[in-house]
Protein backbone atom coordinates (compact mmCIF):
# COMPACT_ATOMS: atom_id res chain seq x y z
CA UNK A 1 0.00 0.00 0.00
CA UNK A 2 2.61 2.30 0.96
CA UNK A 3 4.52 1.60 -2.41
CA UNK A 4 1.18 2.22 -4.26
CA UNK A 5 1.09 5.60 -2.52
CA UNK A 6 4.71 6.32 -3.32
CA UNK A 7 3.89 5.56 -7.32
CA UNK A 8 0.94 7.76 -7.04
CA UNK A 9 2.73 10.70 -5.57
CA UNK A 10 5.51 10.00 -8.22
CA UNK A 11 2.96 10.38 -11.03
CA UNK A 12 1.44 13.29 -9.60
CA UNK A 13 4.63 15.41 -9.40
CA UNK A 14 5.87 14.68 -12.94
CA UNK A 15 2.36 15.51 -13.84
CA UNK A 16 2.95 19.14 -11.98
CA UNK A 17 6.03 19.65 -13.39
CA UNK A 18 4.80 18.56 -16.94
CA UNK A 19 2.20 21.28 -16.60
CA UNK A 20 4.66 23.61 -15.50
CA UNK A 21 6.81 22.85 -18.13
CA UNK A 22 4.01 23.50 -21.15
CA UNK A 23 2.96 26.74 -19.35
CA UNK A 24 6.50 28.22 -19.27
CA UNK A 25 6.96 27.25 -23.14
CA UNK A 26 3.54 28.93 -23.67
CA UNK A 27 4.41 32.04 -21.95
CA UNK A 28 7.91 31.92 -23.44
CA UNK A 29 6.13 31.36 -27.16
CA UNK A 30 3.70 34.47 -26.52
CA UNK A 31 6.61 36.74 -25.20
CA UNK A 32 8.53 36.09 -28.43
CA UNK A 33 5.38 36.71 -30.94
CA UNK A 34 4.92 40.01 -29.11
CA UNK A 35 8.35 41.63 -29.37
CA UNK A 36 7.53 40.14 -32.89
CA UNK A 37 4.88 41.43 -33.28
CA UNK A 38 6.12 44.89 -31.78
CA UNK A 39 8.73 44.90 -34.22
CA UNK A 40 6.62 44.81 -37.38
CA UNK A 41 4.53 47.60 -35.83
CA UNK A 42 7.88 49.71 -35.58
CA UNK A 43 8.96 48.88 -39.17
CA UNK A 44 5.74 49.75 -40.71
CA UNK A 45 4.64 52.76 -38.63
CA UNK A 46 5.21 56.15 -37.52
CA UNK A 47 5.26 56.61 -33.58
CA UNK A 48 2.19 57.67 -31.77
CA UNK A 49 1.04 61.29 -32.68
CA UNK A 50 0.76 63.35 -30.01
CA UNK A 51 -1.21 66.91 -29.69
CA UNK A 52 -4.92 67.14 -29.82
CA UNK A 53 -5.10 62.87 -30.77
CA UNK A 54 -3.30 62.39 -27.05
CA UNK A 55 -5.48 65.10 -25.37
CA UNK A 56 -8.44 63.61 -26.40
CA UNK A 57 -7.25 59.48 -25.44
CA UNK A 58 -7.22 58.84 -28.92
CA UNK A 59 -4.03 56.30 -29.83
CA UNK A 60 -2.72 56.40 -33.63
CA UNK A 61 0.27 55.44 -35.43
CA UNK A 62 0.50 56.04 -39.16
CA UNK A 63 1.43 54.05 -41.26
CA UNK A 64 5.43 54.97 -42.17
CA UNK A 65 6.26 58.35 -44.06
CA UNK A 66 3.44 59.96 -42.82
CA UNK A 67 4.07 63.14 -41.20
CA UNK A 68 1.89 65.12 -39.58
CA UNK A 69 -0.30 66.23 -37.68
CA UNK A 70 -0.97 69.13 -39.92
CA UNK A 71 -1.78 72.21 -38.88
CA UNK A 72 -5.21 72.66 -41.20
CA UNK A 73 -7.19 69.43 -42.51
CA UNK A 74 -5.62 68.61 -46.08
CA UNK A 75 -8.96 66.53 -47.06
CA UNK A 76 -11.50 69.51 -47.81
CA UNK A 77 -12.92 72.12 -45.92
CA UNK A 78 -15.63 71.44 -42.68
CA UNK A 79 -17.60 73.83 -41.01
CA UNK A 80 -16.10 74.50 -37.68
CA UNK A 81 -17.34 72.93 -34.24
CA UNK A 82 -18.88 69.83 -36.76
CA UNK A 83 -16.40 67.46 -35.31
CA UNK A 84 -13.89 67.51 -31.96
CA UNK A 85 -11.01 66.56 -34.10
CA UNK A 86 -9.82 67.39 -37.57
CA UNK A 87 -6.34 66.36 -38.80
CA UNK A 88 -4.14 64.77 -41.42
CA UNK A 89 -1.15 62.88 -42.05
CA UNK A 90 0.77 63.56 -45.73
CA UNK A 91 3.36 61.97 -47.48
CA UNK A 92 3.74 64.83 -50.72
CA UNK A 93 2.67 63.00 -53.51
CA UNK A 94 1.81 59.60 -52.53
CA UNK A 95 -0.37 59.03 -49.52
CA UNK A 96 -1.97 60.54 -46.95
CA UNK A 97 -4.73 59.67 -43.64
CA UNK A 98 -7.08 62.10 -42.84
CA UNK A 99 -8.17 61.71 -39.08
CA UNK A 100 -11.90 63.04 -38.23
CA UNK A 101 -12.97 61.99 -34.32
CA UNK A 102 -16.55 63.05 -31.97
CA UNK A 103 -15.80 62.37 -28.42
CA UNK A 104 -18.66 63.15 -25.92
CA UNK A 105 -17.38 64.61 -22.90
CA UNK A 106 -18.44 65.34 -20.40
CA UNK A 107 -19.11 69.24 -19.42
CA UNK A 108 -16.65 70.80 -17.15
CA UNK A 109 -17.84 72.62 -13.73
CA UNK A 110 -18.35 76.30 -14.54
CA UNK A 111 -16.23 78.45 -12.02
CA UNK A 112 -18.10 79.43 -8.37
CA UNK A 113 -19.65 82.96 -8.87
CA UNK A 114 -18.55 82.84 -12.90
CA UNK A 115 -21.40 84.05 -15.42
CA UNK A 116 -23.04 81.26 -17.33
CA UNK A 117 -21.78 81.72 -20.56
CA UNK A 118 -24.89 80.52 -23.50
CA UNK A 119 -23.52 77.52 -25.34
CA UNK A 120 -23.28 78.28 -29.01
CA UNK A 121 -25.47 75.26 -31.12
CA UNK A 122 -23.07 73.69 -33.71
CA UNK A 123 -25.60 71.28 -35.67
CA UNK A 124 -24.45 68.18 -35.53
CA UNK A 125 -25.75 65.07 -37.97
CA UNK A 126 -25.37 61.00 -37.79
CA UNK A 127 -21.56 60.49 -37.41
CA UNK A 128 -21.03 58.47 -40.52
CA UNK A 129 -23.38 60.12 -42.85
CA UNK A 130 -21.04 63.54 -42.01
CA UNK A 131 -18.20 61.80 -43.06
CA UNK A 132 -19.09 59.98 -46.11
CA UNK A 133 -20.13 63.44 -47.02
CA UNK A 134 -16.70 64.44 -47.00
CA UNK A 135 -15.49 61.50 -49.16
CA UNK A 136 -18.64 62.19 -51.39
CA UNK A 137 -16.95 66.27 -51.87
CA UNK A 138 -13.83 64.49 -52.70
CA UNK A 139 -14.14 61.68 -54.44
CA UNK A 140 -17.37 62.46 -56.59
CA UNK A 141 -18.69 59.19 -56.18
CA UNK A 142 -21.95 57.99 -54.21
CA UNK A 143 -21.37 56.46 -51.15
CA UNK A 144 -24.01 55.91 -48.40
CA UNK A 145 -23.53 54.49 -44.74
CA UNK A 146 -25.24 51.39 -45.62
CA UNK A 147 -22.02 50.30 -48.14
CA UNK A 148 -20.43 49.94 -44.52
CA UNK A 149 -18.55 46.72 -43.87
CA UNK A 150 -17.71 45.30 -40.94
CA UNK A 151 -14.18 44.44 -40.31
CA UNK A 152 -12.14 43.54 -37.33
CA UNK A 153 -8.20 44.33 -36.79
CA UNK A 154 -7.32 43.14 -33.95
CA UNK A 155 -9.21 43.86 -30.58
CA UNK A 156 -11.10 46.72 -32.83
CA UNK A 157 -14.37 46.68 -35.18
CA UNK A 158 -14.53 49.05 -37.98
CA UNK A 159 -17.45 49.94 -40.35
CA UNK A 160 -15.44 50.34 -43.63
CA UNK A 161 -15.62 50.80 -47.60
CA UNK A 162 -12.78 51.05 -50.55
CA UNK A 163 -13.83 53.50 -52.90
CA UNK A 164 -11.47 52.20 -56.19
CA UNK A 165 -11.36 55.42 -58.10
CA UNK A 166 -9.54 56.08 -61.70
CA UNK A 167 -5.72 57.07 -60.06
CA UNK A 168 -6.56 56.63 -56.14
CA UNK A 169 -7.87 54.50 -53.59
CA UNK A 170 -10.13 55.76 -50.93
CA UNK A 171 -10.32 53.69 -47.88
CA UNK A 172 -12.47 54.47 -44.69
CA UNK A 173 -12.61 52.78 -42.05
CA UNK A 174 -14.80 54.07 -38.97
CA UNK A 175 -14.66 53.27 -35.12
CA UNK A 176 -18.47 53.74 -33.17
CA UNK A 177 -16.95 52.92 -29.53
CA UNK A 178 -20.82 53.49 -28.64
CA UNK A 179 -21.22 49.67 -29.33
CA UNK A 180 -18.28 48.44 -27.62
CA UNK A 181 -19.11 46.73 -24.13
CA UNK A 182 -16.36 48.37 -22.49
CA UNK A 183 -17.25 52.04 -21.10
CA UNK A 184 -14.52 53.62 -21.97
CA UNK A 185 -14.67 53.34 -25.20
CA UNK A 186 -18.48 54.42 -25.88
CA UNK A 187 -17.72 57.90 -26.17
CA UNK A 188 -15.69 57.78 -29.12
CA UNK A 189 -16.50 57.57 -32.97
CA UNK A 190 -13.06 58.35 -35.13
CA UNK A 191 -12.79 58.04 -38.79
CA UNK A 192 -9.39 56.99 -40.21
CA UNK A 193 -9.63 58.14 -44.24
CA UNK A 194 -6.66 56.78 -46.15
CA UNK A 195 -5.71 57.85 -49.68
CA UNK A 196 -2.96 56.54 -51.57
CA UNK A 197 -2.49 55.93 -55.40
CA UNK A 198 -3.96 52.79 -56.62
CA UNK A 199 -0.84 51.13 -58.08
CA UNK A 200 0.74 50.88 -54.31
CA UNK A 201 -2.09 49.20 -52.75
CA UNK A 202 -0.48 46.31 -52.03
CA UNK A 203 2.52 48.27 -50.24
CA UNK A 204 0.47 50.41 -48.24
CA UNK A 205 -2.33 47.60 -47.35
CA UNK A 206 -0.01 45.94 -44.79
CA UNK A 207 0.56 49.09 -43.10
CA UNK A 208 -3.03 49.97 -42.73
CA UNK A 209 -3.82 46.98 -41.54
CA UNK A 210 -1.21 47.45 -38.78
CA UNK A 211 -2.19 50.98 -38.35
CA UNK A 212 -5.73 49.97 -37.59
CA UNK A 213 -4.73 46.90 -35.61
CA UNK A 214 -2.74 49.14 -33.12
CA UNK A 215 -5.56 52.15 -32.99
CA UNK A 216 -6.99 52.74 -29.40
CA UNK A 217 -9.47 54.93 -27.63
CA UNK A 218 -9.98 56.39 -24.23
CA UNK A 219 -8.43 54.35 -21.03
CA UNK A 220 -6.11 51.72 -23.54
CA UNK A 221 -4.96 54.90 -25.25
CA UNK A 222 -3.69 56.09 -22.02
CA UNK A 223 -2.06 53.09 -21.50
CA UNK A 224 -0.40 52.56 -24.88
CA UNK A 225 0.76 56.27 -24.19
CA UNK A 226 2.32 55.67 -20.98
CA UNK A 227 4.20 52.11 -22.47
CA UNK A 228 1.62 49.56 -21.23
CA UNK A 229 -0.23 46.53 -22.90
CA UNK A 230 -3.61 48.13 -25.15
CA UNK A 231 -4.62 44.63 -24.41
CA UNK A 232 -5.29 45.15 -20.90
CA UNK A 233 -9.15 44.76 -20.78
CA UNK A 234 -10.62 47.16 -18.29
CA UNK A 235 -13.85 45.32 -16.31
CA UNK A 236 -17.28 47.09 -17.05
CA UNK A 237 -18.14 50.38 -15.73
CA UNK A 238 -14.53 50.96 -14.23
CA UNK A 239 -13.30 53.17 -16.33
CA UNK A 240 -12.11 56.79 -15.82
CA UNK A 241 -14.34 58.25 -18.98
CA UNK A 242 -13.10 60.50 -21.41
CA UNK A 243 -10.60 63.87 -20.47
CA UNK A 244 -12.63 66.87 -20.27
Amino acid sequence: MKRAWVVLGSAGLLLALGCGTQNYDFRIEQTIDKMNYDRRLDENLMPPAKGRLEELGIYLRPPMNLAGPTQTFQMTVVEPGRFDLETSFTEPEAQSLHVIARVDRPKAAAKKGAPQQPEAEVPRGNFDEEVLGLVRNVSGADVAPSQLKEEQKHRNIFRALTLALEAKTIEVHIFDGSKSNIAAERPYKVALIFEYPTERKNAVSPKIGLCLESFAVGDAARRAFAGGDVDEMEEEGESAGPPI
